[in-house]
């Protein structure tokens, strides 16, 4: 009895179990290893845990710690400005008081900037506008301003804590003149408050203090206002705090304190971290400019022009502005050329600023580096340990399986070589049968399912042999359906005009016309022929659907439009032309196939071009090197329904040249699915030279369409005409 592949499988166990010590090895060798991997799995683990857990913590603390040091820095430098603020109200309060109680005070005369040589820093002084002075001074302005003078007692005291800066305290009246005090920080005492002479001449010459902006900001406001960034008359970048004072008629003038920009930097409180670490700190107006910064130079130093920061194309850094400019308070991960950073900012809310204070993100990470390579080191030394433990391991267990290997290599073989041969001969049989010997048989007689398997593969040979018999035949009806469209597409071609010039003995004019299927034939056509000794006819169709059935109509239109016009008694009725066509296609037409059509007659003799339009593209008229659209009336396509049309005309001069074409050039497609359009027509023609031939026109165009279809397949027929009158 003849054991199945079963019962084959049945000894082979009993056989395995002789093996059984090998088995037993084998598994502990995987223990030892899946004990390695876990291990080295663990360390993966272990690590990345401690990045994340321990980077997440020191990047909040980080994050919480920089906050809170951009936020008292923020309200350090708002506490200021409050206090700037609060002085200028101050200054207006006393100035309202002098003004208003004039019986209280006695005139003070206090130094002009005309009549004195020089004005020093912490001296008042009065200035006295150009326009001020070529109206001349009344008695009773000279009054006031004596009155004001006593606005000096004010101003010395007030600028005491603002000697470390360069600070202007000012009055500014509607009447012309400005009580000012300057402090300008200096080593070697008093210095003159002008930079130069030519400075000191230019203040005098053009300085009214009603033209200057802070003037018209202060002049509206009903309480301390800061302005914005602007270039002071001694050329310094500077701010103002603004606000008006009154006389007893209303409002008399604006008074204010002027800072510079470079005082505001140095009042900027040290930052509560590591120096290296510091990227840079800086003030961002409501207006999002950078208007402080301790960067000379990048993104975030001042520049002249003042770029909003809104804009920029780091999509970080402009969602941190506009959360500066909102007021926020926050600390954000920014990109800042190319590398990475932290960015704390803070409101001030007394000037409608941001402090921003920006920090390497190397400070965040560094513990976390130096913790996770500590660890590391101590799970190094174990992994070691357990390295020599495994090697040991499998050293003793391989001095034991040696054996047993053999005895299993030795079994195993004797009992493959015994199961595997009948399926040897199968192999060798198969092998016959897929190099086409589709003949072969098997013949085993095993009585198990190899012996099953041969049937089968006989009963396959026999049906890839039948499978090739049709497959064969399928072939030669292709190629035999090939070679009939190639014939097809050469007698749609010889129906074409296609010798050119078409007309080498008839210099009147040019033309010359060119088609490209979509696929072996096509449902688009072109025709020109002389009607008579001096009338050109030319056409141009697209028809409906594309391969045998369009090329069918193509040639059946073709023939009927030619034969309408040809045997019409007034061959210059265009439109009746088309009309009885149209009546011709209509007939018998089941298939609802329809053609677009253009049709033109040129007098040869006086450049009078009659044409119509059967639902066909807009050509295009080339006059003076300059191509615009033929105006023309649209008429519906032939072959649908019977309905009038009507024809146009125009007169051609020497050089015009009319341009045909088909839907195949304005609607070929790129790659994106983008049309090459009627506009990229007009404009493709236009810029070639005006005295290119027809033939060099089409040549141009066809490169432009195949460059802007790149390596998209052509969607539809490519069909162009040129004809270019001469005249006698």
């Amino acid at each position: 009895m003849k054991l199945s592949i079963r019962g084959r499988v049945l000894l082979l166990v009993l056989f395995v179990v002789l093996a059984t010590l090998f088995a037993v090895g084998m598994v502990s060798f995987y223990s030892f290893y899946a004990s390695k991997k876990a291990e080295l799995e663990q360390e993966r683990v272990l690590k990345e845990f401690l990045l994340e857990s321990m980077g997440r913590y020191a990047e909040e603390y980080a994050k919480a710690r920089l906050r809170e040091v951009t936020e008292t820095k923020a309200k350090h430098l708002d506490r200021e400005f409050h206090i700037v603020g609060e002085n200028v109200e101050y200054m207006s309060d006393s100035m309202s008081r002098i003004l208003s109680s004039p019986g209280n005070y006695l005139p003070r005369i206090l130094p002009d900037t005309r009549s004195e040589p020089d004005i020093l820093s912490g001296t008042p002084y009065v200035h006295y506008s150009p326009e001020l002075m070529r109206q001349g001074i009344g008695k009773d302005l000279q009054a006031e301003i004596g009155l004001a003078g006593n606005f000096a007692d004010v101003l010395v005291p007030m600028g005491k804590p603002y000697h470390g800066g360069n600070t202007s305290f000012f009055a500014g009246s509607k009447h012309g003149y400005l009580l000012c005090m300057d402090w300008i920080s200096s080593k070697n005492g008093p210095v003159s408050i002008f930079p130069s002479p030519e400075a000191r001449q230019e203040f005098l010459d053009s300085f009214d203090p009603r033209q200057r902006f802070w003037y018209h900001l202060g002049k509206e406001a009903v309480s301390p206002i800061f302005t914005d960034i602007y270039k002071g008359a001694e050329g310094y970048l500077g701010i103002s705090c603004v606000m008006p004072y009154y006389d007893g008629d209303g409002f008399a003038g604006v008074v204010g304190i002027s800072y510079r920009v470079e005082d505001i930097h140095r009042m900027m409180v040290d930052v509560a971290l590591d120096p290296s670490k510091l990227r840079s700190n800086f003030i961002l107006d409501k207006n999002g400019h950078v208007i402080i910064s301790s960067e000379q130079e990048g993104i975030l130093a001042v520049t002249p022009e003042l770029m909003d920061m809104r804009e920029m194309e780091e999509p970080s850094l402009a969602e941190a502005a506009r959360r500066m400019i909102a007021g926020e308070s926050d600390v954000m991960s920014v990109e800042l050329e190319g590398d990475t950073y932290y960015l704390a900012f803070a409101p001030m809310k007394s000037v409608g600023w941001s402090l921003g204070i920006v920090i390497e993100d190397d400070e965040v990470l560094d513990p976390v580096e130096q913790v996770s390579s500590d660890v590391l080191e101590k799970v190094s030394h174990f992994h070691g340990t357990m390295k020599m433990i495994f090697e040991d391991s499998v050293l003793k267990m391989g001095m034991i399986l040696i054996p047993v290997l053999l005895l299993v290599v030795y079994g195993s073989g004797s009992m493959a070589s015994r199961v595997t041969r009948p399926i040897r001969r199968l192999a060798d049989g198969v092998r016959d049968i897929a190099s086409g010997n589709f003949d072969k048989k098997l013949d085993l007689h095993t009585g198990d399912e190899i012996e099953h398997l041969a049937i089968c593969v006989n009963s396959m040979a026999e049906d890839l042999k039948a499978y090739t018999e049709n497959l064969a035949r399928a072939a030669a009806e292709k190629e035999r359906a090939r070679a009939e469209m190639e014939v097809a597409a050469k007698i749609q071609s010889d129906m074409l005009p296609g010798v050119f010039p078409a007309f080498p003995e008839r210099k009147e004019f040019d033309i010359y016309a060119m088609m490209e299927p979509a696929k072996d034939v096509g449902g688009d056509f072109y025709d020109f022929y002389l009607r008579d000794e001096n009338r050109l006819a030319f056409a141009i169709a697209d028809v409906s659907g594309k391969g045998i059935p369009a090329a069918l109509f193509m040639a059946k239109s073709q023939s009927i439009l030619k034969n309408c016009l040809l045997t019409a008694k007034d061959s210059g009725q265009l439109a009746s032309v088309l009309e009885q066509a149209n009546a011709l296609l209509c007939r018998n037409n089941d298939a609802a196939m329809f053609v677009t059509v253009f049709l033109g007659l040129l007098d040869l003799s006086t450049g009078h071009l009659v044409y119509a339009d059967g639902g066909h593209c807009p050509p295009l008229l080339g006059r003076g090197g300059r191509y615009d659209f033929l105006p023309m009336r649209k008429g519906t396509m032939l072959g649908l329904m019977e309905l009038p049309y009507e024809q146009q005309s125009v007169d051609l001069a020497p050089g015009d040249t009319i341009f045909l074409y088909t839907d195949g050039v304005s609607e070929a497609m790129n790659e994106n699915g983008e049309q090459f359009s009627e506009p990229r027509i007009k404009a493709a023609l236009n810029a070639l030279p005006p005295d290119r031939s027809p033939e060099d026109i089409l040549s141009c165009l066809l490169k432009s369409i195949k460059q802007h279809a790149g390596s998209a397949e052509q969607s539809d027929d490519i069909t162009m005409l040129g004809l270019r009158y001469n005249g006698k």
